[in-house]
Order: C-alpha cells, then sequence, then structure tokens
C-alpha cells in the first residue's frame, strides 16, 4: 500500500498544483540520504538492529496495523472510538484530499533518490510483517518516509481541529514513523526526512484557502461528534 494514497473510489482532488513542489523544490527541502557505505547508514543498521533485539508483540502488533491500515483513523488511539469515517464524512473528505495532495510528492521524492530499504541491505534486520507486504515494500523506495510524512501532516491537522490533545496526537503521528524504524522498514534519516516533508506540506496547506474552508468545516463536524460521544 502506497502511503498517504486516498482510500475511496473517487479520486479526490488535490489541495497545491503538483507545481507546488517539484523536484527542486524537494531537492531544497531534503538533504540527500547518507550514502549506503557511509558510517551513518552503518549507525542506522545498528540502531535498527538494536531496536528489534527488544520488540515486544505488541509493538510487533502495532506495526502490522499501521502496515495494512495506514489512514488517519490510527489516530482513534487518542481521540477515542467516536473518530470514524462514519461518524465524521466531511473530516474524511479533508483527508482524502490531504492524501492525494501529498502521495504524488512522497512518490517524487522516493523516485528521485530510489534509497533501497533496511531489511533489503542488511540479513540481521527482519520486519515483522507478512511477506506479501515485504514484496510490495521492496519495489517502494525507503527515503523519505511516507508513514512519517503521514504521521507528520496528519498529526499537525488534527491538533488544529483537537487542540486541546495536541501533544498526544503530535507524539502518535511520531511513533506512526519511529514504528518504521522499529520495523526494520525506514531508516531514522528516513524518518528525519518524512517530518521535514510533512511539515512543509502541512504549511503549504494552511495558506490554501480551499483547505482553510474544508478545516473549518471538519472542526465543527468533530467538535459536534465529540460532544455527544
Amino acid at each position: 500500500m502506497a502511503p498517504m494514497a486516498p482510500t475511496s473510489s473517487a479520486k479526490a482532488a488535490p489541495y497545491l498544483d503538483p507545481a507546488t513542489f517539484d523536484l527542486k523544490a524537494i531537492e531544497d527541502l531534503l538533504p540527500n540520504p547518507p550514502a549506503d557505505d557511509s558510517a551513518t547508514t552503518k549507525g542506522e543498521f545498528d540502531l535498527i538492529v538494536q531496536k528489534q533485539k527488544a520488540l515486544t508483540p505488541a509493538e510487533a502488533a502495532r506495526i502490522k496495523n499501521e502496515q495494512e491500515h495506514l489512514s488517519v483513523y490510527l489516530f482513534s488511539t487518542v481521540l477515542g472510538p467516536w473518530f470514524t469515517k462514519k461518524n465524521l464524512p466531511q473530516t474524511d473528505a479533508l483527508f482524502q484530499r490531504v492524501g492525494a495532495t501529498a502521495h504524488p510528492i512522497v512518490e517524487l521524492a522516493k523516485d528521485h533518490w530510489d534509497r533501497l530499504r533496511p531489511f533489503q541491505q542488511d540479513r540481521l534486520i527482519h520486519p515483522p510483517l507478512p511477506q506479501k507486504d515485504l514484496s510490495n515494500l521492496s519495489k517502494n523506495p525507503s527515503y523519505p518516509s511516507g508513514h512519517s510524512t503521514f504521521g507528520t501532516i496528519s498529526a499537525l491537522i488534527l491538533a488544529e481541529l483537537s487542540p486541546d490533545q495536541k501533544d498526544a496526537l503530535i507524539a502518535r503521528g511520531q511513533q506512526i514513523g519511529d514504528d518504521r524504524v522499529l520495523a526494520g522498514v525506514h531508516f531514522p534519516s528516513d524518518v528525519a526526512a518524512g517530518h521535514t516533508l510533512g511539515q512543509a506540506i502541512f504549511d503549504k496547506l494552511m495558506a490554501n484557502p480551499d483547505f482553510q474552508a474544508d478545516l473549518s468545516k471538519a472542526k465543527a463536524e468533530m467538535a459536534a461528534v465529540r460532544a455527544k460521544s
């Protein structure tokens, strides 16, 4: 599954013109990933292996869920069981458009740098994921992390919609990215680049009138549903 892709059958319209984040803009924003044979990458391999030695069953289950069900509803662990697509159609529509905006930007960056994932380079790394997921991930480059980009953008938007839960939402977004390192499917530098890219896309969205209009509708909808729950 490609991170940030819209999940509905109808194609959502992006908020931003793709030219807003062309390759030059992305190159200006993100550093090159560390070289495969660099001391930095070796340190990243060592960190991943160390983290995997302490992997718990609960963490493995969370990693699998985040791989199979990447959507804004992963944040229901913070917001509560009322945070569902059924309850929040306007909020869902907003995040569909956010996904349609961010997905091509992430894929452009990934295709440009074409970095292999950690588990493709080191046999000591064993992601707690089914083989079908690993096969799909092997076809999708590592840098920057789409999950990290997704987690950052979603957390920042949800913090606008539910500001009293900002700290917990930001922490959950960070966890979604960090779990990819724990899983062995991303390097820490991939996740850091995802944070940077996610923040930049969020900043562009906040300056977009259409996004602001939909954000206002989503905020009212969430407040109403939350009050009933």
